[in-house]
C-alpha cells in the first residue's frame, strides 16, 4: 500500500491531479460577452454574405430566359435592354450589400481573434505558470515559445479567416439549395447526391489529418526544445565545436514531424481534389437532367439554368473551404493540445486562494520520517526517512557531499515537490496544508545560480517585494530608500553607484551585463528586502570574491538574527557559526550539533573540515579577514564579464540584427520571398515544375469548362427535342471527362506540394538553426537577438513560409492560369466584351493588392509583438524557481499581457481599413457582373453578339474577376510569408566577423603543437559598450605546460581574457598568440579543438549521460568504456552513474535537470577530460563542488595538467596552490609560482583561507 501511495504522489506531481481541470471545449471559452455579440453579429453578416452569391444565380437565370426569349424571336430588342438595365441594378444592390456584409464581418471576426488568442495565450501562460516543478521537468522552454507563437497564430486564423469562410460557405450553400428546390424540386432533389459525397468527403478528410498534424507538431515542438537548449547555451556549443551534432538531433526531430505532416498533406489534397472534381459532375448530371425535363416542358431553360447554377454554388461554395482547409486542420490540433495542457490541474497551484495562512511563521520546521522520490526519477530515493527540527529564528546549516540531498530540503521546504512519504510541520501544521502563496510570502531564497530579469537593477531587487507592498511602499516615496538599504547589506550599493544609470541600469537578459558575482548580490538584496520570516541561503555567497564574500557574509549573518535560516554551503568557514550544523549522506543525517560539537566527535564534520585546511591553516578566522580596510582593492570595474559562459544582451540595437532594418515595397518583399523559397526547395525543383504545370492545367480548366457551359446554354434553346437531347448529352459528357481529368490534376499537384512544402519547411527550419549556430558571440549580444526572438524566429518563420509554397502557391498558379486564360479565349471569340470586361481585373487586384499590402504591414507588427511576448514567457518559464518562490505569477502575466494589450489597441485603425479593401475587392465582383451583363445584353440587343459568344466571354471573364478576389484571400498569409523571408534572407545573409564555417584559416596540428600562449599588449573592450575597456593592454607570456592562475575581484576581466582566447571575440588591439601564430589567422574550428574548458555554470543538453560526455567529441573519435569510464572516477560523478538503474544510458532531461549542480559541474569536467586537448582552460571550475568533491576532481585537473597548458580563473587557494604563475588581473602579474606570495593576495579577490 505505501509503494501504491508513493507512485500515486509521483503520478499527482507528473500528470496533475486525476480531478482535472475544467478543459475548456474551445478557444470560444475565452471570449467575453463582447466578444460573443461581436461575433455573433459578425457570423450573421457572414451567412448573410453567404445568402447573396446564390441570389445571384436567380439573376443569371432571368437574364438566361430573356436572352433565350430573344434569341427566338419572343422579345423585342428593347424590352431585352430594359430588362438588362433592371437586372444590372440588382447587381448594384447586391454589391452594395455584400460589402457591408463582408466588412461587418472581416472587422469584428479580426477584432475577436486578436482580443481571444490574447485572452489565450494570457491563460496559457498561467496554466503553464501554475504548474508544479515535476512539469518543467519534462517541458522544454523551447516547447513554450512554439506554442505561443505559431500554434495560437494558426489558431488566430482559424477564428479570423477559416470562420467566416466556413460560414460564408455554409450559407451559400444552404441558400443555393433552397433557391434549387424552389424552382424545381426533382433536379435539385437528384443534384443532393453531389452534396453528400463532398460532405462525406469532408468530414473523413479533417479528422484524419488532425490526428497526424498533433503528431507532427508534438515532434516540432521536441526539435524547438534542442534549438532552445543551443542557443541559450551559445557559447558551450561554439566553444566544443557541437554545432554539428545539435544540427543533426534538431533534425531528427525534423524528420519525425516531417512523416505524419505529408499523410495529412496528403490525405488533404485528396479530399481537395475531389472538392473540386464533383461541381464538374454536377454541371454535366445537371444539364443531363434538366434537358429531358426541359423537353417533357416539366421546366423552363431559365429554371434548369437557375437550378443547374444554384447547385453549382452550393457545391463550389464547400469548394471554397478547401484551399483552408490544411490551416483549418492546423489550428484544430494546435487548439487541442493548448487546451490539453490548459486541462492539467497541478498539485501545487500558486494561484489557488485554498489552505491556511497563520499569524506567524516564526515557528519550527519539522522533517518527520520525509522520503522523496523525484518524480521524473522514480527508481532513485533521495531522502530516506529524513527526521530533522529547524529550530525557529536559529541559523541551520546543511552540510554533505554533492547529491546527498541537501537542496531538496530546500525544494520541499518551497513545495516545489511534494514527498512521497513523512510530512513536513511549520509549527504543528503540515505544510502542503498550507496556503502556497502564503508560504512563499513568508520564505526568501538565495540560490547558487543567482537568476535575473531583463529589467533595471532597482526592479529586480524591487521585486523581492509583492506587488501590492511594492506599490504601496512606492506611492509613499517609500521604495526607494528599502531598495538602497538593501543593496547597502548585500554590499552592493557602491558597484551599482558606480555605474553610469545607477539602479537604472539594466541588467540584460538573465543579467548578463553583470558578473556573477554582482548578480548574486543584487540576489540577496532582493531576498532580504521583505524582511523574511524564513531565509533559505543555498550556496548564496559561492559566486562572490573573497572580498565581497566577507561583507555579505556578516550582511546575511544580521539578516538571520531573529528568523529561521537554513544555510547550505559547501565553505565550511561560511558555516561555523550556525546555531546548527547537519551532516548529511546518501539522502540521511549522520551529524547534527555546533561546531565545536562536531569537532569534538572527530567524525563526517571533521573531515570535511579537515579536507578545507590548506598547508596546515585553520578554519578559524584570521587576522586579516577581521580588518576590511585599505589593502582591499577599491571595487568593480562597470563593463563586467559575468562569466565565460554567457550571453551578454546590448542595450541598444545594432543594425546587425537579423531583423530587416525596415519594411521594404511589397514586390521587393515578393521577389524575396521568391528568392528563399526558390533557393530552399531547390533540390524538389523538377517536383515543383511539375505541379506548377499540373496547377497551371487544374486553371485553364475554368475557361474550358465556360465553353461548355456556353455550349449547354446555347444546346438548350435548340429544337426539335432530339437535337437538344443529343447535344445536351454530348457536352455533359465533355463536363463528366472533365470532372475526371480535374481530378486527376489535382490530386497530382496537391500530393506534390504537400511533400515539396514539407520537405521546404524541413529544410528552412535546418538551414535557420544551422544559421543561427553559426553566428559568432557577439551577434547574441544584441537585444532583438534574444534567446526568445531566435527560438520564436525558428518556430515561426519557416512555418510562415507556407504562404506562398506548397498548396498555396498551386493555389496562387491555378487562379493565374484560370484569370490569364479567360482572357485571352474572350478575345478570341468576342474581343469588344472581353477588353470592357478585362479591364475590371486591375481593380479587383487593385483592391486586393492594398488589402496585402496593410496586411504585410500589420501582420510584421503582430509579429514582433508576439515575438517579444512569447519571449518574455520564454525567460519566465525557464527561471520559475525564481519565479515560484517571489510568487511572481500574477506580476509576470500582468506585465505579460500589457506588452499583448498595447499592439492589441494599435492594430484597431489597421484593422479597420485593411477590412475596408477586402470588403471592396469582394463585392466588386458583383458590379464586374453587372458590367458584363449590362453591355454583352446591348451587344446581345444589336445582333453584334450570339448568345453563345456571350456566355463564353462571360463564364471565362466573370470566373476571373472572382479569381483575382479570392487570391487575396490568401493575403494574410502571403504577408507573412514575405516577413519571414525578409528575416531568413537577413539571417542567411549575415556571415559574422569570427566564422566557424570559414575554413581558409592556417590549418593547426593537434599533435605537432606545444601550447605556448602569448598574449601581446591586448585591450578589448564589448561592443556593446565600445567606451568602456575591460582588458587594458595586458601582456602574459605562457610557456608549454605551464599552470597559470587568474585571480582578481569578481567582475574584473578574468573571464573575458578566456573568453579571447576561445575566440568568442577579438582583441580591440593587440595578439593572442599560439604557438607563434595569431589565433585570428588560424582555422577557428580546429582552433577550438584544440581547447578544452569547464566553466563555472555547466551546461547540459537533453539526452543521456553517454550522449553528454560524447559532445565534444569530433565525429571520427572513437572512445573506448573503459576511457569514459576513467574520465568519470578522475571527476568523481562515476559512482554517481553507476548508481543509476540506466547508467550511462539514463536520460538526463532538459538542460540536465535530473542532476545536482555539483553533479552537473563534475559531468562537464569528465567530458573536458575526454578531449584531451594541449589547452586547459578552468572558470571556477570546482566552484560549486562540495570538499570531498572537489579535492578528488581537483587532483584529477592537476593531473590532467600535466604536460597541457593550463589557465585557471578561481576565487579559492586550494585550486591553484600548485600554479606555476599567479596573475591577479588587475595589479597584473604577482609571482612565478611562489605560493606562500599568495597571502599578499589576501582581500584582493583570492580565498585565502580555503
Amino acid at each position: 500500500m505505501e509503494v501504491e501511495r508513493d507512485y500515486e504522489i509521483l503520478d499527482h506531481q507528473l500528470n496533475g491531479l486525476p480531478t482535472g481541470g475544467k478543459k475548456p471545449r474551445t478557444v470560444f471559452s475565452f471570449a467575453t460577452p463582447l466578444d460573443l455579440a461581436i461575433i455573433a453579429v459578425s457570423c450573421f453578416a457572414a451567412i448573410v454574405a453567404g445568402g447573396l452569391n446564390p441570389l445571384l444565380t436567380v439573376l443569371y437565370g432571368q437574364l438566361v430566359g430573356s436572352f433565350d426569349g430573344f434569341q427566338n424571336g419572343t422579345i423585342s430588342g428593347s424590352t431585352l435592354r430594359s430588362d438588362v438595365s433592371r437586372f444590372t441594378l440588382y447587381f448594384v444592390y447586391l454589391a452594395i450589400g455584400m460589402f457591408v456584409a463582408v466588412y461587418i464581418t472581416t472587422v469584428g471576426l479580426y477584432y475577436t481573434g486578436e482580443r481571444i488568442t490574447r485572452a489565450l495565450r494570457r491563460n496559457y501562460l498561467r496554466a503553464i505558470l501554475a504548474q508544479n516543478m515535476a512539469f518543467f521537468d519534462t517541458l522544454g522552454t523551447g516547447e513554450l515559445t512554439t506554442r505561443m507563437t505559431s500554434d495560437i497564430t494558426l489558431i488566430q486564423e482559424g477564428i479570423t479567416g477559416n470562420l467566416s469562410v466556413s460560414l460564408t460557405a455554409a450559407a451559400t450553400f444552404i441558400s443555393a439549395f433552397v433557391i434549387a428546390f424552389i424552382e424545381y424540386w426533382k433536379l435539385a432533389f437528384i443534384l443532393t447526391s453531389t452534396i453528400i459525397v463532398l460532405t462525406v468527403t469532408g468530414t473523413v478528410g479533417v479528422a484524419l489529418p488532425v490526428k497526424w498534424t498533433k503528431q507532427s507538431l508534438a515532434s516540432y515542438s521536441s526539435g524547438a526544445t534542442v534549438a532552445e537548449e543551443a542557443i541559450s547555451s551559445i557559447r558551450h556549443v561554439t566553444a566544443f565545436g557541437i554545432q554539428e551534432k545539435l544540427i543533426r538531433r534538431y533534425d531528427h526531430h525534423l524528420k519525425q514531424a516531417e512523416g505524419p505532416g505529408l499523410k495529412a498533406g496528403i490525405f488533404t489534397g485528396l479530399m481537395i481534389s475531389m472538392i473540386n472534381a464533383v461541381p464538374y459532375l454536377s454541371y454535366g448530371l445537371s444539364f443531363w437532367e434538366g434537358s429531358r425535363l426541359l423537353v417533357w416542358g416539366e421546366m423552363s431553360v431559365s429554371g434548369v439554368t437557375t437550378s443547374t447554377l444554384a447547385i453549382v454554388i452550393g457545391a463550389w461554395a464547400i469548394g471554397r473551404v478547401a484551399p483552408s482547409a490544411k490551416a483549418f486542420i492546423a489550428s484544430i490540433a494546435s487548439a487541442a493540445t493548448i487546451l490539453e495542457s490548459m486541462a492539467r490541474k497541478s498539485p501545487q497551484d500558486p494561484f489557488s486562494e485554498g489552505g491556511s495562512r497563520l499569524e506567524s511563521s516564526r515557528l519550527d520546521l519539522s522533517f518527520r520520517d520525509v522520503q522523496l522520490i523525484y518524480p521524473s526519477r522514480r527508481e532513485v530515493t533521495v531522502l530516506q526517512k529524513l527526521n530533522l527540527v529547524v529550530p525557529a529564528s536559529k541559523t541551520t546549516a546543511i552540510v554533505g557531499v554533492s547529491g546527498c540531498g541537501k537542496s531538496s530540503i530546500i525544494g520541499l521546504i518551497e513545495r516545489f515537490y511534494s514527498p512521497t512519504g513523512g510530512e513536513i510541520l511549520l509549527g504543528y501544521h503540515d505544510i502542503q496544508s498550507l496556503n502556497l502563496n502564503w508560504l512563499r510570502g513568508e520564505i526568501s531564497l538565495v540560490g547558487q545560480e543567482p537568476t535575473l530579469f531583463n529589467t533595471t537593477i532597482f526592479e529586480n531587487i524591487a521585486y523581492g517585494l509583492d506587488e501590492r507592498t511594492a506599490a504601496l511602499l512606492g506611492a509613499e516615496g517609500e521604495l526607494e530608500k528599502l531598495v538602497k538599504e538593501a543593496a547597502m547589506n548585500a554590499n552592493a550599493h557602491d558597484f551599482i553607484s558606480g555605474l553610469p544609470q545607477g539602479y537604472q541600469t539594466e541588467v540584460g537578459d538573465k543579467g548578463t551585463q553583470l558578473s556573477g558575482g554582482q548578480r548574486q548580490r543584487i540576489c540577496i538584496a532582493r531576498a532580504m528586502i521583505k524582511n523574511p520570516q524564513i531565509l533559505l541561503l543555498d550556496e548564496a555567497t559561492s559566486a562572490l570574491d573573497v572580498r565581497a564574500e566577507r561583507s555579505v557574509q556578516k550582511a546575511l549573518a544580521v539578516a538571520a538574527k531573529g528568523r529561521t535560516t537554513i544555510v547550505i554551503a559547501h565553505r565550511l568557514s561560511t558555516i561555523r557559526d550556525a546555531d546548527k550544523i547537519v551532516v548529511m549522506a546518501d539522502g540521511g543525517i549522520v551529524e547534527q550539533g555546533t561546531h565545536d560539537e562536531l569537532m569534538a566527535q572527530n567524525g563526517h564534520y571533521a573531515q570535511l573540515v579537515q579536507k578545507q585546511q590548506i598547508g596546515g591553516q585553520s578554519t578559524k578566522k584570521d587576522p586579516a579577514e577581521k580588518q576590511e580596510g585599505s589593502d582591499y582593492l577599491a571595487g568593480s570595474t562597470v563593463e563586467k564579464n559575468a562569466s565565460l559562459f554567457q550571453v551578454q544582451s546590448a542595450p541598444t540595437a545594432s543594425p546587425e540584427s537579423v531583423q530587416p532594418e525596415k519594411a521594404a515595397s511589397s514586390w521587393s518583399s515578393l521577389a524575396t520571398t521568391m528568392k528563399v523559397i526558390e533557393k530552399l526547395g531547390r533540390p524538389e525543383t523538377i517536383l515543383t515544375l511539375v505541379a506548377t504545370v499540373l496547377a497551371i492545367v487544374a486553371g485553364l480548366s475554368v475557361p474550358a469548362q465556360s465553353i461548355i457551359f456556353a455550349k449547354l446554354i446555347d444546346a438548350l434553346s435548340l429544337s426539335p427535342a432530339h437535337v437538344l437531347r443529343n447535344r445536351v448529352d454530348f457536352w455533359s459528357l465533355m463536363y463528366l471527362a472533365l470532372g475526371m481529368a480535374i481530378f486527376v490534376v489535382w490530386l497530382g499537384h496537391g500530393v506534390i506540394f504537400a511533400y515539396t512544402t514539407e520537405k521546404l519547411v524541413h529544410r528552412a527550419r535546418e538551414q535557420t538553426f544551422r544559421h543561427i549556430l553559426r553566428q559568432d558571440v557577439s551577434f547574441f549580444h544584441q537585444e532583438q537577438n534574444s534567446i526568445g526572438v531566435l527560438t520564436s524566429l525558428l518556430s515561426s518563420a519557416p512555418t510562415d513560409l507556407k504562404g506562398l509554397s506548397g498548396p498555396v502557391l498551386g493555389a496562387l498558379m491555378t487562379f493565374i492560369a484560370t484569370i490569364l486564360g479567360g482572357i485571352v479565349l474572350s478575345l478570341i471569340i468576342g474581343w469588344k466584351l472581353a477588353l470592357v470586361c478585362t479591364a475590371t481585373i486591375p481593380l479587383v487586384a487593385g483592391f486586393g493588392w492594398v488589402c496585402l499590402a496593410m496586411l504585410s504591414l500589420f501582420a510584421e507588427k503582430m509579429k514582433k509583438t508576439h515575438q517579444d511576448s512569447a519571449a518574455y514567457a520564454s525567460k519566465a518559464a525557464s527561471a520559475i524557481r525564481t519565479v515560484a518562490s517571489l510568487t511572481m505569477e500574477a506580476r509576470v502575466l500582468q506585465h505579460y499581457d500589457s506588452i499583448l494589450f498595447r499592439q492589441s489597441k494599435a492594430s484597431i485603425y489597421s484593422i479597420l481599413q485593411a477590412s475596408a479593401f477586402y470588403a471592396a475587392s469582394q463585392s466588386v465582383t458583383f458590379l464586374c457582373a453587372a458590367l458584363a451583363f449590362w453591355y454583352g445584353g446591348t451587344l446581345l440587343a444589336s445582333h453584334e453578339y450570339t448568345v453563345l459568344q456571350f456566355f463564353i466571354c462571360f463564364a471565362a471573364l466573370i470566373s476571373g474577376s472572382q479569381t483575382a478576389g479570392v487570391i487575396f484571400s490568401y493575403a494574410p498569409g502571403m504577408s507573412r510569408a514575405m516577413g519571414a523571408a525578409q528575416d531568413l534572407q537577413a539571417l542567411f545573409g549575415r556571415r559574422p566577423d569570427i566564422d566557424s564555417w570559414d575554413t581558409s584559416g592556417n590549418p593547426i596540428n593537434k599533435d605537432a603543437c606545444t601550447g605556448r600562449i602569448e598574449f601581446r599588449n591586448i585591450s578589448f573592450s564589448y561592443p556593446s559598450r565600445r567606451e568602456r575597456i575591460v582588458v587594458d593592454d595586458f601582456s602574459l607570456t605562457i610557456q608549454p605546460g605551464q599552470f597559470i592562475a587568474l585571480v582578481g575581484s569578481s567582475g574584473c576581466g578574468k573571464s573575458t581574457l578566456l573568453a579571447l582566447l576561445e575566440r568568442f571575440f577579438d582583441p580591440t588591439s593587440g595578439q593572442i598568440l599560439i604557438d607563434g601564430q595569431d589565433i585570428s589567422t588560424l582555422d577557428v574550428a580546429a582552433y577550438r579543438n584544440y581547447i578544452s574548458l569547464v566553466g563555472q555554470e555547466p551546461t547540459l543538453f537533453s539526452g543521456t549521460i553517454r550522449e553528454n560526455l560524447l559532445l565534444g567529441l569530433s565525429d571520427d573519435e572513437s572512445v573506448p568504456e573503459e576511457e569514459m569510464i576513467s574520465a568519470c572516477k578522475k571527476a568523481n560523478i562515476y559512482d554517481v552513474i553507476s548508481s543509476l538503474p540506466n547508467g550511462f544510458a539514463t536520460d538526463l532531461g532538459s538542460k540536465g535537470v535530473m542532476l545536482s549542480g555539483g553533479q552537473k559541474q563534475r559531468l562537464a569536467i569528465a567530458r573536458a577530460l575526454l578531449r584531451n586537448t594541449k589547452i586547459l582552460l578552468l572558470d571556477e571550475a570546482t566552484a560549486a563542488l562540495d570538499s570531498r568533491s572537489e579535492a578528488v576532481v581537483q587532483e584529477a585537473l592537476n593531473a590532467a595538467s600535466e604536460k597541457r597548458t593550463t589557465i585557471a580563473v578561481a576565487h579559492r587557494l586550494s585550486t591553484i596552490q600548485h600554479a606555476d604563475v599567479i596573475c591577479h588581473a588587475e595589479l597584473m602579474r604577482i609571482g612565478g609560482g611562489a605560493y606562500r606570495g599568495l597571502v599578499e593576495l589576501q582581500g584582493r579577490g583570492v580565498d585565502e583561507t580555503h
